[in-house]
């Protein structure tokens, strides 16, 4: 029962439609632009970065020599 109405409280808060009166200035709109285009500069080189370890890790790509020696160093150095 009150899932039933929390249900209805819900749909009825998403179909009421009011007016925001809001206003974005251009300089909101150019720091949402800097925001989206500095994440996708990120995603793509993080991407770039760890993509042959992506591959490994799925199996879609065997080790190299050069991914066994860098363990070995990394073991060395600890």
């Amino acid at each position: 029962m009150i899932g039933k109405i929390l249900l209805l409280n819900f749909i009825s808060l998403l179909l009421s439609v009011s007016s925001a009166h809001a206003y974005i200035d251009p300089g909101t709109g150019s720091i949402i632009l800097q925001a989206l285009i500095g994440a996708l500069a990120a995603a793509t080189v993080f991407i770039k970065i760890y993509w042959h370890k992506l591959l490994v890790l799925l199996g879609i790509r065997k080790k190299t020599e050069s991914d066994n020696k860098q363990n070995l160093d990394n073991k060395k150095d600890s």
